[in-house]
Order: structure tokens, then C-alpha cells, then sequence
């Protein structure tokens, strides 16, 4: 694997991941107050069957609480999603204030990476279906 610099966007890029990480956090009453206000998911209303993305907003609000085990039950992929959304930000950051090589990931992905991103997506959701 390879490395290189972060251009000038990308480093941009790692500070509005900050930022918006830190908003996040800092609107957490903003968020639980319109959770209420959502509408329900239409494709269980309309199937009965969970759909992938289903306990999305409960794994997000139970973490912004600091319930880890409450909102990786909810839904682990979203979970997993939200953490490294919060705690990938500030690293990141550091990574371009300090300009640490890049390692690059080869281009197009490989077949099992790809597979692999699709499988955790079908894990998640009989998860789901089965928590149901």
C-alpha cells in the first residue's frame, strides 16, 4: 500500500468532518427534541419487515446519550457508523494539521472489499428482521 499528502481540499474537508462532529454533539437537544416529529419507517409500515436502515434514529439518539450497548442494539451498523462519524473526526483532524501520510486504498476497490461492505449490510439487516 502506498501513501501520499493530503491535498488542500482534503484537508478542508477534515476540518468540516470536525466541525460538523462537534455540532452534532452540541445539538443533542435539538435532535431529541425533533425524534418525535419523524415519521415512521414506510417500508415497515407498508411490509412488516424492517428495512436496513430501520433503528437508525434510536442507535442515533441512544448514542448521543452515551447508551453504546443501547444504540448498537438498536441497529450495529448505524452504531458502528455514528462512531466512527464522532470519534473519526477529531483524528482526522489532527492527521491534517500534522499532514501525516495518506495510505491509499487501490482504485476501483477490490472484489472483496466490496463483498465484504455488501455482506456486513446483509448481516445488519437479518439482524434487524430478527430483532423484529
Amino acid at each position: 500500500m502506498t501513501a501520499r499528502t493530503l491535498t488542500r481540499e482534503e484537508r478542508q474537508l477534515a476540518y468540516l468532518w470536525l466541525v460538523a462532529a462537534v455540532s452534532a454533539v452540541a445539538l443533542k437537544p435539538l435532535w431529541l427534541a425533533v425524534v418525535p416529529l419523524l415519521r415512521p419507517c414506510m417500508f415497515r409500515s407498508l411490509t412488516g419487515i424492517p428495512c436496513p436502515t430501520c433503528g437508525t434514529t434510536r442507535a442515533a439518539t441512544a448514542f448521543l446519550d452515551g447508551n453504546l450497548i443501547a444504540a448498537f442494539t438498536a441497529n450495529p451498523l448505524a452504531a458502528v457508523a455514528g462512531a466512527l462519524f464522532i470519534f473519526g473526526a477529531p483524528l482526522t483532524a489532527l492527521w491534517a494539521v500534522f499532514r501525516w501520510p495518506v495510505p491509499e486504498l487501490p482504485s476501483p476497490s477490490s472484489t472483496w472489499l466490496r463483498a465484504g461492505v455488501i455482506g456486513l449490510l446483509v448481516v445488519n439487516w437479518i439482524y434487524l428482521i430478527a430483532l423484529a
